[in-house]
């Protein structure tokens, strides 16, 4: 019993998962959004009419969402589903990057305190806090040069919101540039496998959709508000994107802040260039904040540890050396 009371199990997990679960309690009755248009399209997919699925342009999210959502389908079990995988995920992604115990505790209770868990739910896209999650792992396998895996995460993070494609930034952090070309062809097998049956099989009109900037954007500011914001302009600003989350990766490679840095930045210009402004948006930038200050308080930590350790060190030596000269 004590040695389960000092492990990461009790010390961490418990509490953490224990206020997230109390948080989905509270949530199971409210009105999650969108989720419920996609509850409803999972269940379509799960069903002998899959191949239409995404015949409606309207219809944004991935297969692999809308599976999980389908499958669920009642509104309160998904309240616990979302809130505590979001949770279990950070709390995974901050073990791997090697952040202690006392601080991933700290940042899991904050992220339950500032409504990250809570967001994928009520807002009806919890793709937006986990496929932050899941690029920083992939960027982590990069650094560690298991790019089939890392391609292969990203792609499942594309299934459950096209635009996690756009991790594929952090393959950059790959040893070598030809590793990220073979992770980033994992990736796009993994993407078409996902897609190609619906398209094939079906009517596939995702790409059909239009979007209008709407006031209150930034992109507003610069274009009239109700202007036609279609899949090209989506290219351009995706390519943005890239550029910015490419230029910090490589600048950052052989930095373990890189694999949150470079997709922040991705992000950040992702949003500014937006036609919209959702609030659940920012549960993209919001998960990656807090994998960064897990990182960036675990290397204080460490650096005042260091810092201890050498005036111990300084006064232990000078203490032998008085005591040599009194000798003397």
């Amino acid at each position: 019993m004590r040695d389960f009371l000092r492990s990461s199990v009790a010390r961490v997990w418990v509490p953490v998962l224990g206020l997230a679960a109390g948080r989905a309690y509270l949530d199971r009755g409210t009105d999650p959004g969108d989720l419920i248009y996609f509850v409803h399209k999972g269940e379509q997919l799960l069903s002998g009419g899959w191949a239409n699925t995404f015949s409606d342009p309207m219809l944004q999210s991935g297969p692999l969402q809308l599976v999980v959502f389908g499958a669920v389908r009642n509104l309160a079990a998904l309240a616990f589903v979302l809130e505590l995988t979001v949770a279990v995920l950070l709390l995974y992604v901050l073990g791997k990057v090697q952040v202690g115990d006392r601080i991933r505790l700290l940042v899991g209770v904050l992220a339950v305190a500032a409504g990250l868990t809570q967001g994928a739910f009520i807002d009806g896209h919890p793709a937006e806090a986990i496929v932050p999650l899941l690029w920083v792992l992939a960027g982590l396998y990069a650094r560690e040069d298991r790019v089939l895996r890392a391609g292969a995460l990203i792609g499942v993070s594309a299934g459950l919101e096209l635009w996690g494609v756009l991790g594929a930034v952090v393959l950059l952090l790959a040893p070598r540039l030809k590793r990220a070309f073979v992770g980033g062809l994992v990736e796009t097998g993994v993407v078409v496998a996902m897609l190609a049956p619906f398209a094939l099989a079906g009517s596939f009109r995702m790409f059909d959709h239009q979007w209008r900037v709407a006031t209150g954007t930034i992109l507003g500011l610069v274009v009239e508000p109700g202007t036609h914001f279609d899949w090209k302009l989506r290219l351009l600003q995706s390519a943005l994107a890239l550029a910015v989350g490419a230029a910090i990766a490589t600048a950052l490679r052989r930095s373990v802040h890189a694999l949150w840095l470079a997709p922040l930045g991705l992000v950040i210009v992702r949003l500014v260039l937006d036609p919209l402004a959702f609030g659940w948006y920012f549960l993209e930038p919001e998960a990656l904040v807090l994998v960064g200050a897990g990182l960036v308080l675990s290397r204080l930590r460490n650096l005042r540890a260091w810092l201890d350790t050498s005036s111990i060190s300084k006064a232990s030596e000078q203490s032998s050396q008085g005591a040599a000269s009194s000798a003397n």
